[in-house]
């Protein structure tokens, strides 16, 4: 007899992958978050002194982070190892985080910044989950769009590096990364549904790394308003 590709024992075994998947994705996300928010604490109260004594030392965990990015195809699908380089990756994340809240820290008004922006991060954030995971609209399609937005972007920073813009382009380019990352938001959660059971952990990189950049555009967003 022909199986029933559709029985009722079928549509319970993907519901229940689709169920445990999911959670692995946001249970490891979250985590991520938590391991980045201890290593900015850490660097901020324990290492910030190494950091302005060794500049290039920001440098290597900087490379650090990007090479972990470009080879997380070989290494994310391989337990547990794939646990502990992503744990390592979410810590360095938060340690290169540490001059940019030191300036805040240190700034008048900067720590009520930094609030405002960790506050309106998450607000932003879960609302384009929420959206990127209940519309009923195809965001795939802009997948492309999306990538060459983000080497656009890049290539803008860059040359931001060796001739400085001055405040109101810092508010056109921070705000156009809020939305970029608003919508890469919403266009990696409805993927979510798409990734193979044991991509858990780059599917989680992915939002992770949309939450930190959000975070970013937004405290500079905020940042250049406050300067108006």
């Amino acid at each position: 007899m022909e199986q029933n590709l559709y029985s009722t024992d079928n549509i319970k075994t993907t519901v229940q992958l689709s169920s445990t998947f999911m959670t692995k994705v946001w249970t490891v996300f979250g985590l991520a978050v938590g391991t980045s928010a201890l290593g900015a604490f850490i660097g901020l109260n324990f290492l910030i002194s190494y950091f302005i004594s060794i500049p290039g030392l920001m440098y290597i965990l900087i490379i650090a982070e990007f090479l972990l990015v470009i080879t997380s195809s070989f290494w994310s699908k391989k337990e547990p190892i794939n646990f502990i380089i992503f744990g390592a990756f979410a810590f360095i994340t938060g340690l290169t985080l540490v001059p940019i809240l030191a300036y805040f820290v240190s700034t008048a008004g900067g720590l009520d910044l930094l609030i405002k922006a960790l506050v309106a991060t998450a607000l932003m954030f879960g609302g384009c989950a929420v959206f990127g995971a209940t519309t009923h609209r195809n965001l795939q399609g802009i997948g492309g769009f999306l990538i060459m937005s983000l080497i656009g972007m890049v290539i803008v920073g860059v040359i931001g590096i060796f001739i400085p813009w001055n405040n109101t382009f810092e508010m056109i380019y921070a705000g156009i990364g809020v939305v970029l990352f608003s919508i890469y938001t919403m266009y990696d959660v409805q993927k979510l549904k798409a990734y193979p059971e044991d991509m858990y952990i780059m599917a989680a990189m992915q939002l992770y790394l949309d939450i930190f950049n959000l975070f970013l555009y937004i405290l500079r967003l905020l940042s250049a308003l406050n300067r108006r």
